[in-house]
């Protein structure tokens, strides 16, 4: 896996980007502000390019004010302006604009984080989410409430949660088709049911049972009825936290981004519960990104930048894992590592265990 190195670079380029590090936060704000205003997109659109008049005509802002959000635009490389004064996109904001990975890590940070994170420090002394405050100051983690939040901030959790789970999916399910072709899959954590339809759509004698909280079996099942699949979708609602009794007629355990939302000592405990009642031959199947395994830097941020977002926000104890560390919880909860799928969707691994003897 690619690892960089910040030793080589010069003192120079060092303290250049500590000193874009520090304005870091007024770039994003300029960036969101830019993007809501619809002034990326006629950039986009203007083969041209386009000058400060040009763009006032065709925006709700004035002249200052799109003065300087693009000044400092171009300092930040989003913008471009040519020897005619006309504005246009960079590499960089064209795909702040078009890509899709992008904007929702993007609205994730600016909806869901950007606030809350202004506790990150009290969230980390204190061991516990002081930034979910931000929605409401009685919730204790926010996976129960996560119907309740703003609509905004819906959109953006779930669109991130999605994009790093859902786009894993399919090759996951091809996988444990080639290996195990499964008759009966649960679902651990099921959220929303994506993987429930999807796990049915293309393995046509599989049946599924769905484990979750209540709020999110609810939701879960107005997607698979929207889908038409309540004849092979059950329903189990339950806290796996509680060290429920659970059926052991599964051939597949499977938990996409589930683990990572937990303590260690909450990890161990589900697990455990799950190795009292695994009939002999069937799989656990963890899918998690691993910051360790990835092949680009800029996916390493964004696992490491997740892992604060349990910190201040989610629980206040979670995170993602390393491959040691995730590894390790498999073992200690009697399960063994078989084999490590890498590369599922953009940036998943999927650790197939078995029970250990």
């Amino acid at each position: 896996m690619k690892t960089s190195n910040s030793k080589n670079i010069s003192a120079f380029e060092a303290i250049s980007k500590a000193q874009y590090l520090a304005c870091a936060p007024i770039l994003f704000q300029t960036v969101y502000t830019l993007r809501k205003h619809n002034i990326l997109s006629l950039l986009d659109k203007a083969k041209d390019g386009l000058s400060l008049e040009e763009l006032c005509s065709k925006s709700d802002l004035n002249c200052y004010a799109l003065e300087v959000l693009l000044e400092m635009a171009e300092s930040g490389e989003i913008v471009k302006i040519d020897s005619e004064k006309r504005y246009s996109l960079t590499k960089i904001g064209y795909f702040l604009e078009n890509d899709n990975m992008t904007r929702i890590n993007f609205d994730f940070t600016k909806h869901v984080c950007y606030r809350a994170f202004d506790r990150l420090d009290e969230s980390l002394t204190q061991h516990k989410p002081c930034g979910l405050s931000e929605f409401n100051k009685n919730w204790e983690t926010i996976y129960p409430h996560l119907s309740e939040l703003p609509d905004e901030t819906k959109k953006a959790w779930f669109g991130w949660d999605h994009l790093y789970s859902q786009t894993s999916f399919i090759p996951a399910i091809e996988k444990i088709a080639e290996l195990f072709n499964p008759k009966v899959v649960y679902d651990v954590g099921g959220n929303t049911g994506k993987f429930a339809i999807e796990c049915c759509r293309h393995l046509k004698d599989t049946k599924v049972t769905i484990l979750d909280l209540p709020s999110q079996i609810k939701m879960a099942q107005e997607n698979i009825d929207n889908n038409g699949m309540t004849d092979r979708v059950d329903f189990m609602a339950v806290d796996m936290l509680s060290k429920p009794e659970l059926r052991g007629d599964a051939d597949i355990w499977w938990m996409s981004q589930f683990l990572d939302c937990f303590a260690p000592e909450h990890i161990h405990n589900i697990l455990s519960s799950i190795r009292k009642v695994i009939k002999d031959g069937a799989h656990v199947c963890i899918l998690e990104p691993i910051a360790d395994r990835q092949k680009f830097d800029a996916a390493k941020l964004s696992i490491n930048a997740g892992s604060l977002y349990f910190s201040a926000i989610a629980n206040g104890y979670s995170r993602f894992f390393t491959t040691a560390m995730l590894t390790e919880l498999i073992e200690d909860a009697g399960f063994k590592v078989d084999s490590i799928e890498d590369n599922l969707g953009i940036s998943n691994s999927m650790f197939i265990c078995t029970k250990r003897d």
